[in-house]
């Protein structure tokens, strides 16, 4: 009996290392989407994870269109009311139904409201009407429960080309991942605390299309039709808000892609089913709001963080005036409004022309600031922007130094920079030895050409002028790179 007790003490331990290490793989495996990315889907879903228990009163769905298009702080900010977004590329009605069943385990809210782009044809070739890889991004961060065992199951059986065991084991899909690992695969933890944006996704660009033009709802009175699955999944996640009491709101944000005929659909099934759907394309309510498509999107599809702030504004009227939600304070919100404005400074950074204003925004200790001159730099600098240079800590007497070489790195007050005729290099590390950066400067005698490089990137324009890039150590992005022409009188932003 002692010799078997001690064969399966062994057999036990061996079966939990092999656990372990199976599951350490599986995350290690698993892409991940942080806010060094355009679109951070994993911290969408792990942060939602982390919100207080039934403290969140509205819940977002929808593609990426939903994503950058409502913003939790802004609602709570003019509203006080509490939001998350779950919304992610390319999201399709499945994975919206089972996340909505997925966040009833842990909260109770008032009101959904959902962005109908992927119920129309999007991506004919897919199953699910959406790509894979963007349902995988949203499901293989939902932690298991019967409610992941049922979702994955109906992925599967939908889309023949998805496998159960790939779900269940992850490094079965991304073995391949082995040789390009990078650093957030091991900072799992770390970069997982950053959900502070509540799964809203802030676009820095304009669309300039001036093509765009919102359609009037009497414009045609045919329909078209939804995809089945689509629409099947739709249905559930009208029976289920109506089973849970909460308010479903039909949406559609701003996008070249709509028509008249998607929004008698829409409107059709709004009515069929005692719910009500607001189309921002439709022009009555496109132009209530003010918005321009040109500024307000940051392309064919996507809200800008300032078309954002018009959509997220108007339905929080909607939600207090029509849905009754009453206004409350919440600590998680509270505590991150300064981290949304920091967003939106990062984002109207790359919007701005003028050098002044652009050097007063960029004296933040949160940002890393690098500078390099190519071929002529100084003779636009004037007396006041040779003081805001001075004011951001830089040092070094640039006035009437012609054609000079020239970089200065900013980085939480600590100031390092260097003037001369010469070809002029520098290396250092930041984020505590984990990231490094390599500057290189030369004027019109001694190379005309510039460097900035961060981890073996290169950010800089290398154009004519001062070449400046901000970078953000806490989300590891550039939030900014652009070079003034200081050669020429007004000192042109060129990007």
């Amino acid at each position: 009996m002692k010799q078997f007790g001690k064969i399966f003490i062994k057999a036990m331990a061996f079966v939990m290392v092999l656990t372990g290490t199976i599951l350490s793989l599986n995350q290690i495996l698993t892409p991940k989407y942080f806010y060094n990315n355009t679109w951070p889907t994993t911290s969408t879903y792990l942060g939602f994870y982390k919100m207080e228990k039934n403290t969140v009163d509205v819940l977002f769905f929808g593609s990426s269109h939903a994503a950058s298009s409502f913003s939790p702080q802004i609602l709570y900010d003019r509203y006080g009311i509490t939001s998350y977004n779950l919304g992610c590329e390319q999201q399709n009605l499945i994975t919206s139904y089972f996340w909505l069943k997925e966040a009833l385990r842990f909260q109770k809210p008032k009101a959904v409201v959902l962005d109908c782009y992927i119920l129309f044809p999007y991506n004919k070739e897919e199953a699910l009407n959406a790509a894979e890889s963007c349902t995988r991004k949203a499901m293989d961060y939902m932690r298991w429960s019967p409610v992941k065992w049922e979702a994955v199951h109906a992925i599967c059986a939908a889309d023949e080309k998805q496998s159960l065991s790939s779900y269940y084991l992850p490094n079965i899909r991304f073995h391949t991942r082995w040789t390009g690992l990078n650093e957030e695969d091991f900072t799992f933890s770390e970069m997982s605390s950053h959900y502070e944006l509540k799964g809203y996704t802030a676009l820095p660009k304009f669309s300039e299309n001036h093509d765009y033009r919102p359609f009037s709802a009497e414009e045609s009175s045919e329909e078209e039709p939804m995809v089945e699955l689509m629409e099947e999944y739709l249905d559930k996640i009208t029976e289920l808000c109506s089973q849970q009491g909460i308010s479903l709101l039909l949406v559609k944000t701003p996008s070249t892609s709509e028509n008249s005929q998607k929004y008698n659909r829409l409107q059709r099934y709004a009515k069929d089913h005692g719910l009500q759907f607001l189309d921002f394309n439709e022009k009555q309510i496109y132009q209530k709001i003010g918005y321009e498509f040109a500024t307000d999107n940051a392309d064919g599809g996507h809200g800008s963080v300032w078309g954002a702030a018009r959509i997220t504004s108007y339905i929080g009227n909607v939600l207090r005036h029509q849905y009754g939600l009453a206004e409350k304070t919440d600590p998680q919100w509270e505590k991150t409004k300064e981290y949304y404005k920091g967003v939106v400074k990062d984002c109207s950074l790359k919007m701005i022309t003028d050098m002044g204003t652009y050097l007063d925004l960029i004296k933040d200790n949160r940002y890393l600031v690098m500078i390099a001159i190519r071929d002529e730099g100084v003779e636009a600098l004037n007396e006041d922007l040779l003081g805001k240079l001075k004011n951001l800590g830089l040092k070094a007497e640039l006035e009437g130094e012609y054609r000079c070489s020239y970089y200065g790195i900013v980085a939480d007050g600590v100031v390092k920079e260097c003037l001369g005729y010469e070809m002029l290099e520098t290396m250092g590390s930041i984020r505590n030895n984990r990231s490094f950066y390599e500057i290189s400067s030369a004027g019109y005698e001694s190379g005309n050409a510039c460097s900035i490089r961060i981890d073996g990137k290169e950010y800089a324009k290398n154009m004519r002028g001062m070449n400046i890039v901000v970078y953000n150590p806490i989300t590891k992005a550039v939030v900014d790179s652009v070079c003034f022409d200081t050669h020429e009188k007004g000192a042109k932003a060129q990007r």
